[in-house]
Formats: structure tokens, C-alpha cells, sequence
């Protein structure tokens, strides 16, 4: 958000009322998920590992929709959908920001922002009860909004305007989801990936799930088709669900397995992904545990994320923050979750590959000599486990 013109003065009202709530004194100045983080000044280096203490974070179980039509002249319509998926009330805060792509507004160096903000299509507190939706549209006219120099909006172009939504949390005050919305082309979701139980898997348990990964290059939301069956192609057997993961209740022992996911954003564009296949075990024939192994740090003398220097010394030396990385697999069931622990003490999760933790060390943290232990813990999605350690020695 650009808070200030050339001369210093207010350039929009709604970005200085904005800057206000986070106490932003200097620039740049990047806050991430409404504050949970943030990063004052010009340093990429600790980018990465904000946006991983991000995304490991627990939120609510909230999805949304935002749609954004061109009317002309200068005029857009905003349609938003947001389903409360948990089993209490949501109470909450929405954003959704109306931006250029490229900006009207330089910098100081004659070089356009990008994203530069003009106006909130919806700025107002939400209630949703357990398990309902929200609803809401708005006609935006460009023509009738001004920034403080008194010009206004009714010259936007469709294909150079993006919005913005992210849904606060009322508790902590942080996100909980971000959805964006342009006008133009839509893009078809991304191939549906990553499957569990493991294409070509063996010694698969009768009770496991099936679960993947998918997402859209728009943002979109996405619902899926699941096709699944002991034959070769799979018959098809849930239809538009939201969940990335299937029961398909008890199996067949010493059976092969195919199934196949089609995604669905909420323009209707659809991806397909391959058929994979596995099969389930022998009866009587016991489930192996899985693997894991810590790649990062690995011996050598780190700043923040990056490795300065090669193995030099018995185990790593890290200077500052640094996101920890595991690689684990399981050939049965498939992986469960990933724990990170500190010094015995569990300090996050992740059920996503990458594994990954944002370690950023508290200053009351305390370890003899500066030495850490780091310990990853994997679990399979039958409860065995798996870990590997690695001593570390971090300065701050």
C-alpha cells in the first residue's frame, strides 16, 4: 500500500488509517497474515522464513470465493462466498482490496508500484455460524473515488486490476484466508499431485485414505471429482467435494487399487490428474515404518537461510533465523505429519510436503554452550514413526 505522495503528504485516507493499526514508522515495511509477521526495511533474506511461520501456523477452517467482473466505464462488480467449515461460530473481519497490477504511482525513482492500492471493495466485520456462508456483492465506480490529490479512479483498465481479500480472525487478529480475484482470462487449476497413499505404492493398509495436493494459478477455490475402484479406469465416486482427502472405507487385501482426481475452480475450469494405482498388503503382513532425514541445516556456517560457508566444522552454526527442512516418505500408508522439536520441545508441525519449520530462536531461549538439538519426527498414517537428529550451534 503507497501511504504517502513525493512531498510526504497522505496520498489516500484508507491506506494512513490502514498504516495506523500496525505502527509502521518506517518503509518498506512488509507485514504478512495482519501482522503475524513482519519484516521492517529492505531484507529479503528473511523472507522466506516469514512466510513459513506463516503457512505453518493453525487457522481456522475457513474457505472463499472472490469473483471480479468489468462493467466498463471505470466500474467492476465484487462477488465474495465464505463458508465457515468449522463447528463454531466465526466472527471476523474482511479486507478486499481493489488494486492496480501496475500502478498509477511511482516511486522515487520514476519506476511504477506494483499492486498500488486505490479502494476497499468490502471493509466490515462477519459473523458466520458453524458449518454456514457468507455472501455479499458490490458495485465499485471508479468514477466516484479520489486519493487525496482529488483524481479518481474512472480511468482503470480491466486487465491491470486485481482484488485482494484476506478474512481476519477477531481473536488474534491475524488471517485466517486470502483469495484474489482478477478480470480477464481464467487458468484451469494445476494438475492435482502429490497422492497418498503413494502412486505405485505397496503393502498399503485396508483402512487407508486417499489424500493429494492441488491449487489454481488465480487463486480460486477448487472442489474435486474422485474416481476410485479396483478397476483400470476407476468408477467415479464423490463428486465437487471441497476436502483434498477420500475414505474409501475398508479394502480388499492383496488388491490393486486406481483412482484419479479432477479439479474444479468456480469458473468451472477443470484439471485432471493421472491414474495412479497401489496395493494393499497381505494379510497378516506387517506395515513398515517410514523414513526421514534432516537436509537442512546440514554441516556448514549459515546467515539466516542461506550457506555461506561449506563443512568446515562438526555440525552447523546458523546466525540468525533459518527454516529447518526434512525430506520423509513411507511406502505403505503414506505420510501422517511431520513434527520439529527444539531441544525436546515441540516447536511445530507440518502435514505437507516440504516439511519445513521457521525456527527464529527467542532471546530467553537458553542452551549450553549456544548448541541445540534438532530433532524431526515422521509419522506414518498408521502411527509409526521415524526420526533423525542433528545437533546445531545457533548465536541469535
Amino acid at each position: 500500500m503507497i501511504r504517502f505522495d513525493h512531498e510526504g503528504y497522505v496520498l489516500n485516507e484508507e491506506v494512513d488509517k490502514w498504516a495506523q493499526n500496525y505502527s509502521i514508522l518506517a518503509v518498506p515495511n512488509s507485514i504478512f497474515d495482519g501482522g503475524y509477521e513482519q519484516i521492517v526495511g529492505n531484507y529479503p533474506i528473511l523472507l522466506t522464513n516469514a512466510l513459513n511461520n506463516c503457512g505453518n501456523r493453525d487457522v481456522a477452517d475457513i474457505s472463499a470465493d472472490i469473483t471480479v467482473s468489468w462493467l466498463g466505464s471505470g466500474t467492476i462488480q465484487v462477488d465474495i462466498t465464505i463458508e465457515n467449515n468449522d463447528n463454531s461460530e466465526y466472527n471476523g473481519h474482511i479486507r478486499a482490496c481493489i488494486t492496480e497490477i501496475i500502478s498509477r504511482y511511482d516511486t522515487y525513482y520514476g519506476n511504477p508500484y506494483h499492486f498500488g492500492f486505490l479502494d476497499y471493495a468490502f471493509n466490515k466485520d462477519i459473523t458466520i455460524a458453524a458449518g454456514g456462508t457468507y455472501s455479499d456483492s458490490v458495485i465499485w465506480d471508479g468514477n466516484e473515488h479520489y486519493d487525496n490529490h482529488g483524481d479518481d479512479f474512472g480511468d482503470i483498465e480491466p486487465d491491470n486490476i486485481q482484488v485482494t481479500m484476506g478474512i481476519i480472525n477477531d481473536d488474534n487478529g491475524y488471517a485466517d484466508e486470502s483469495v484474489m480475484g482478477r478480470i480477464g482470462e481464467n487458468n484451469p487449476p494445476y494438475e492435482p499431485n502429490n497422492p497418498s497413499p503413494p502412486n505405485g505404492g505397496t503393502n498399503i493398509d485396508i483402512e487407508a485414505d486417499l489424500s493429494w495436493q492441488c491449487s489454481d494459478p488465480d487463486g480460486d477455490s477448487l472442489k474435486f471429482d474422485v474416481y476410485f475402484g479396483s478397476t483400470n479406469p476407476p468408477p467415479q465416486v464423490s463428486w465437487k467435494q471441497s476436502e483434498k482427502s477420500y475414505d474409501p472405507g475398508t479394502m480388499e487385501y492383496e488388491t490393486a487399487y486406481y483412482w484419479k482426481i479432477v479439479a474444479w475452480d468456480n469458473q468451472n475450469a477443470t484439471s485432471s490428474g493421472p491414474t495412479w494405482s497401489f496395493n494393499v498388503r497381505e494379510k497378516g503382513v506387517e506395515n513398515q515404518a517410514p523414513e526421514v532425514y534432516i537436509v537442512k541445516p546440514e554441516k556448514g556456517l549459515y546467515l539466516g537461510d542461506f550457506k555461506i560457508l561449506p563443512r568446515f566444522i562438526r555440525f552447523s552454526k546458523i546466525f540468525g533465523s533459518i527454516t529447518i527442512e526434512a525430506i520423509a516418505s513411507d511406502e505403505d500408508s503414506g505420510i501422517e505429519k511431520v513434527e520439529f522439536y527444539i531441544n525436546g520441545i515441540l516447536k511445530g508441525t507440518d502435514t505437507d510436503a516440504p516439511y519445513t519449520y521457521g525456527w527464529k530462536r527467542s532471546l530467553f531461549s537458553f542452551s549450553f554452550f549456544g548448541i541445540f538439538i534438532i530433532k524431526v519426527v515422521a509419522y506414518d498414517k498408521e502411527g509409526l514413526t521415524a526420526q533423525d537428529i542433528k545437533l546445531t550451534r545457533k548465536i541469535f
